[in-house]
């Protein structure tokens, strides 16, 4: 693997955040049918949060998961409650 400065375009936290904004512009298209656009967006936003915090190398999956879900509003608890099988959303 090739080493990059830390000031390089190329260095995998600044490859990161460029990888993002490329999804994020990707998702903006229509999306296919079925597709969950706000999942997406939720993940893309996500991995660019992590990527600006100075400890991103040690961010795990599920932190990425659990900072991810959105299920926080009501909206988003019913828009969602089909795909829970554990009952937390009764």
């Amino acid at each position: 693997m090739i080493q990059h400065a830390e000031a390089c375009p190329l260095y995998a936290v600044h490859w990161l955040r460029h990888a993002v904004a490329a999804a994020g512009l990707l998702i903006k298209q229509p999306a296919e049918q079925g597709a969950d656009e706000v999942s997406a967006m939720a993940l893309t936003d996500t991995l660019a949060y992590f990527a600006e915090l100075p400890e991103w190398e040690s961010v795990t999956l599920k932190d990425v998961a659990e900072h991810a879900t959105l299920m926080s509003t009501p909206e988003n608890r019913e828009r969602f409650r089909s795909l829970c099988n554990c009952g937390a959303l009764d």
